[in-house]
């Protein structure tokens, strides 16, 4: 076929000058940026294999540092910002020799710089403890960011004089030395002291810096910059601050589009979430990277990181360092290991909601540890946040269930799963055909990897239902060992493996927003409470498998992590594991009305409440929740003192108390409000008239197991106080 055949492109290369020819590597790219082919220049010239069909088509020719082996190739865009030499030409078949004379000063001295890097995701767990875990089978996008010298040189003088503005307002706000940049925050650069900001304000254009310091550089620079009054003089100065901009670059927000982003290369994490790669650099200037990261989730490749320019460029990169990038929307992939029961083969484990450990029902019903889903269905956790640990939460929004199983399952008895849903009946589960429960069908696919001889690796997906088989829907097939073939695969397939373990993946994704709406103008029926969830498990045929010693097992989990139990009675019924999980997606109440004397709380005209020493200033709000899932904390403020007499004592009031403490009377709960009389004297202390702040915050205990889901409300007030009848100068 004519597009089996390829083109030879000749090129020659004829040096106009005695200077040093470096060693260069042809490149050829089509219009779109796809790499064609590849040759290394011997002798000034290079011989690169094209399709044929490129016969008449435009071909970006591009001269630039060789590839190390193993490293895939340049894109055009990084070629070209490292200093590589580009000329379009058109492909002729009867003519396909293309000759240059060029001097060799126009190529740069080109360095290598390793980059090398660790994904990992850091979270809390809901007990409170905190871990650090790999994230594997990702792949990171490497690019390279315009310098910011370079950007200031092409920015419009209204963005010039704006950004002199922001700067100058932004060093006067930052005492210096400014504080260091927490880990792993990407800026680098030379930091400002605050000896340096001491020289006057040097004319315009700059004078002679001494050349003791970097920083008495930067001084005057910023020095100069107060005095420059046009664009071209301040353009000048901000020249000589990009390092400094840099620091605030995160808060320029109209200066982000004017950078230009270019692909470098994209590295495949390793199963530690190590990566690393060479590139070509101009060794007069360090690059300046940014990275962004896909991981293979669900059988899709989904972004788990991608900043903004401003925030996350790692200015003037040092070769070789690692970049730590924390990942909490990615899948970690390190799994806990566990050990069974003597005697145990095929088994099926719940595992976790999210990241809450399920506890059962075990013998003799102990309590459930902190962070663990109770008998209840109810969670006690750490926010990791001020609030710190939050008692008898509820879960809400999608919850996703974890389980394992056996090595040894699918089996030829074992094949299918299901999760099902129901609001706590009054009869336990009769097996898989009792209809008052409803199964859980959110499509779920399994991500694998596959190797071949003759070409680089691809990720593929495997759904693994919502399938009916039988009588019964809602099953979800078990992973198999490992991926199956299909039809269309090639032949050249080496390996087909699984990205995840079961411990990384969702084995039930409940949107219970569908099960307990949130109660509105439009849902006037409240459906949080208690609800079970069952897991069954099915043969190839659809029929529902009973766990026994001749089958397989239910098991759970013990307290120490490491160990688990047989399944007890308590927590089986008709053939199903089945747990209680406490729904609850309402929304919290928030209110704070004006203070008011006498039941007044309108202010007059100069926006004051008056008042006479012997009146009581009464302060009121309401701080709710349908089902009391929420706490609350209250302060107020005076200038910009927080009144400790009139705030709530840290870290929160319960919705569900009848009072609210502080360090002296509290606040009682009146007809839903809580409230509380001060005497004027207690609010303006000496100042006699004075203006405050009220700040109501009430917070929602809802969790999906990973985090509070942030179902909150806050109100914010302000109001002054002024004794009646006195004038004040």
């Amino acid at each position: 076929m004519k597009s089996e055949k390829s083109a030879r492109l000749q090129i020659k290369v004829e040096f106009s000058d005695q200077g040093e020819v470096p060693a260069l590597q042809a490149y050829a790219f089509n219009r779109q940026g796809v790499a064609l082919g590849q040759a290394p220049l011997n002798d000034g010239a290079a011989v690169i294999e094209l399709p044929a069909a490129m016969d008449g088509q435009m071909v970006e020719l591009i001269l630039g540092p060789p590839t190390e082996k193993g490293q895939p190739v340049p894109t055009a865009a990084a070629l070209k910002r490292m200093g590589g030499y580009a000329k379009a030409t058109r492909l002729l078949l009867d003519k396909p020799v293309l000759q240059l004379k060029l001097p060799t000063y126009i190529f740069p001295h080109w360095c290598l710089c390793y980059v090398r890097g660790r994904l990992v995701k850091r979270f809390n767990l809901p007990d409170g403890s905190a871990r650090e875990l790999p994230v594997c089978h990702a792949r990171v996008h490497v690019c390279e960011v315009d310098r910011i010298r370079l950007v200031i040189e092409k920015l419009p003088d209204l963005d010039i004089l704006r950004l002199r503005d922001d700067l100058l307002h932004k060093l006067q706000l930052r005492p210096l030395p400014f504080p260091p940049i927490p880990d792993p925050g990407p800026l680098a650069g030379p930091i400002m002291t605050r000896s340096a900001m001491l020289p006057a304000a040097a004319e315009s254009p700059l004078p002679q810096a001494p050349a003791s310091t970097g920083a008495e550089t930067l001084a005057l620079h910023a020095a100069a910059l107060t005095a420059a009054q046009s664009a071209g003089q301040a353009r000048r100065q901000l020249l000589g601050l990009a390092s400094i901009i840099a620091i605030h670059l995160c808060d320029l927000t109209y200066l982000w589009g004017y950078f230009r982003v270019d692909a470098l290369t994209t590295i495949d994490a390793d199963s530690d979430g190590r990566f690393a790669a060479l590139i070509f650099h101009d060794c007069a200037d360090q690059p300046d990277l940014y990275f962004w990261v896909e991981q293979f989730q669900g059988g899709v490749w989904t972004t788990v990181y991608r900043p903004s320019i401003g925030c996350g460029t790692h200015w003037n990169y040092p070769c070789g360092s690692e970049v730590v990038i924390n990942l909490p929307g990615a899948v970690a992939c390190e799994e806990p290991p566990y050990d069974v029961p003597p005697g145990v083969t095929l088994f099926m484990l719940p595992y976790a909601i999210a990241n809450a450990p399920i506890w059962g029902i075990p013998p003799g019903a102990p309590p459930a540890p902190a962070g663990w889903v109770r008998p209840d269905g109810m969670l006690d956790y750490q926010t990791g946040t001020s609030l710190g640990w939050l008692y008898n939460a509820p879960f809400g929004g999608t919850l996703n269930f974890i389980h394992d199983d056996s090595y040894f399952i699918p089996s030829s008895g074992i094949r299918y799963y299901r999760y099902s849903w129901r609001h706590l009946g009054a009869s336990p589960n009769t097996g898989a055909d009792d209809p008052s429960w409803t199964p859980i069908s959110a499509p779920l696919a399994r991500g694998y990897r596959m190797e071949y001889s003759d070409r680089l690796p691809t990720y593929e997906s495997y759904p693994v239902g919502p399938v009916t088989v039988g009588s019964h829907s809602g099953l979800f097939e078990f992973k198999p060992q490992t991926p199956p073939a299909r039809g269309t695969d090639p032949a050249t397939v080496l390996v087909r493996e699984w990205t995840e373990g079961n411990l990384g993946e969702v084995g039930a994704g409940w949107n219970t927003m569908l099960a307990a709406p949130p109660l509105s103008p439009d849902n006037l029926t409240d459906d949080a409470g208690v609800f079970e969830v069952k897991i069954e498990v099915f043969d190839p045929a659809g029929h529902q498998v009973m766990p026994g010693a001749g089958s397989f097992r239910f098991l759970a989990r013990n307290a120490d992590g490491s160990t688990t139990r047989l399944s007890t009675a308590a927590e089986e019924a008709g053939g199903a594991y089945v747990m209680r999980v406490h729904v609850d997606n309402n929304r919290v109440q928030a209110d704070l009305p004006q203070p008011s004397i006498g039941g007044v709380s309108a202010s007059d005209d100069c926006g004051f409440l008056r008042y006479h020493p012997g009146d009581l200033v009464r302060l009121r709000y309401l701080a709710a929740h349908p089902n009391q899932h929420a706490v609350f904390d209250f302060d107020v403020t005076r200038g910009s003192h927080v009144l400790p007499e009139g705030s709530t004592l840290t870290p929160y009031v319960e919705v569900a108390a009848s009072s609210a403490a502080t360090v002296s009377a509290p606040y009682v709960k009146v007809a839903g409000y809580y409230q509380r009389d001060f005497t004027p004297a207690s609010l303006v202390g000496s100042c006699v008239n004075a203006a405050f702040a009220g700040s109501l915050r009430v917070y929602g205990k809802a969790t999906d197991g990973y985090q509070r889901l942030g179902i909150d409300d806050s109100r914010l007030i302000a109001f002054a106080l002024a004794e009646r009848g006195v004038v004040h100068p």
